[in-house]
């Protein structure tokens, strides 16, 4: 052998070895910057807003949603989801906050896997704008659209890390009455975590989450399509929201050209829209394109001032109303007025003295029929605001006395 071939030999295994040390050493995680947005002020105030409202009814709770959740460019190639209304993934739209997602389903034709015998109809997350069936194909569903089991899939996984989270699944039916093929899939992926309807009806109006997690569940089911006669199906899903309302949008390609022919505008929701939704009453927002940095999640905070709770000096536990309506922690020893809520009509009422927060109760007694209280959504928020008069500060029924950090209404 000679020289030249055995320092070419050497540097090769000194490369190898260099190699094999720089793929050894650990690389950084990629940019997770869902991930920040969750530990950023908003993340964090929306996390702490709901779990305000888990004792009050749905049909009062403010509600952020996405809109035909699965239509995202997350899944998108050149065969699927050309005309994409989300951003994100099915479990990252959760991760974001959405706690309303619409699945549509569709019995259709579909080619996966690698045998034509493996092809035929099946449940597939499609957007269909027509929803009906030429043969086994609804047109507008691709042959390659995923299928219902791997949306699902998400929806378990996140659920799974998140057992205090309750969310509204709701099905869009185009399964040409395939009831019991949709309820098995349902069954093998949320199995022991729907809260049952027991029959055909709408959501309860007197339904909280606090009651779905004391069942051990995490979800309620809602169905359009009417009263399935499947018997496992009528039982487990709620046919209609009841007196929950919702709005939304539709920022695709398909909704634009329907708009220009029926001289119609698309819809879309701004980041003032979700807030003014929320202080008229609204329930569920959906929305088209959810993401982390356009305002519109942001938007939907109606309790917490910015940058607050923050536990300043380390004893800061109870809950205060600020004069432009936005939420402080305070120490429990200061002193303000009380926020006093009517026990027959519901309306707000300012205590005649200022005292500790652990004075509550009494002070709002003496008003009459009243308790100490704290608002679980904007609407209620406004209306304590506009009943203070000139005062300022007043104290609010909500802490976290009992655990660091996990906001409550007493």
């Amino acid at each position: 052998m000679n020289l030249t071939k055995s320092i070419a030999i050497a540097a090769g295994l000194l490369a190898s070895a260099s190699g094999f040390a720089m793929s050894s050493k650990p690389s950084a995680p990629p940019p997770d910057p869902i991930k920040d947005f969750q530990n950023s002020w908003a993340g964090k105030a929306l996390a702490h807003q709901r779990n305000l409202d888990v004792n009050s009814p749905m049909i009062d709770n403010n509600i952020l949603g996405s809109h035909n959740t699965y239509n995202s460019e997350a899944y998108r190639n050149a065969t699927r989801y050309l005309d994409p209304q989300q951003k994100h993934s099915i479990y990252d739209q959760l991760r974001l906050g959405a706690r309303f997602i619409e699945l549509d389903a569709h019995w259709t034709a579909q080619t996966h896997g690698a045998k034509f015998w493996e092809w035929g109809p099946d449940l597939l997350l499609c957007h269909s704008g027509i929803g009906k069936s030429v043969g086994d194909l609804h047109v507008g569903c691709s042959l390659t659209d995923r299928f219902v089991k791997d949306g699902l899939q998400e929806v378990r996984n996140w659920l799974n890390e998140n057992p205090n989270e309750v969310i509204i699944l709701y099905f869009e039916d185009h399964t040409d009455g395939h009831h019991q093929e949709l309820l098995n899939v349902i069954n093998d992926k949320l199995s022991g975590k729907i809260y049952a309807s027991n029959g055909c009806k709408n959501i309860p109006d007197s339904l909280t989450k606090a009651q779905v997690r004391a069942a051990g569940k995490q979800i309620v089911l809602w169905k359009d399509g009417g009263c399935s006669g499947n018997t496992g199906m009528k039982n487990l899903a709620f046919t209609g929201l009841g007196k929950i309302d919702r709005i939304w949008e539709d920022r695709t390609a398909v909704g634009a050209i329907g708009a220009f022919f029926t001289g119609g505008k698309v819809k879309k929701i701004e980041a003032a829209d979700v807030t003014q939704a929320f202080k008229n009453g609204g329930n569920i927002v959906n929305l088209d394109d959810m993401t982390y940095n356009d305002g519109r999640i942001e938007a939907a905070i109606w309790s917490w001032d910015r940058n607050e709770p923050n536990n300043w000096g380390g004893n800061q536990d109870c809950a205060v109303q600020w004069g432009n309506g936005r939420w402080d922690d305070a120490g429990c020893g200061s002193s303000h007025h009380f926020a006093c809520k009517s026990n027959s009509d519901g309306s707000w009422n300012i205590s005649t003295y200022k005292g500790q927060w652990t004075g509550g109760a009494q002070a709002c007694a003496q008003l009459g029929n009243y308790k100490f209280a704290a608002p679980t959504n904007s609407k209620d928020n406004e209306a304590l605001k506009a009943a203070k008069g000139g005062i300022t500060h007043v104290w609010l029924n909500a802490s976290d006395r009992s655990n660091e950090g996990t906001w409550v209404v007493h």
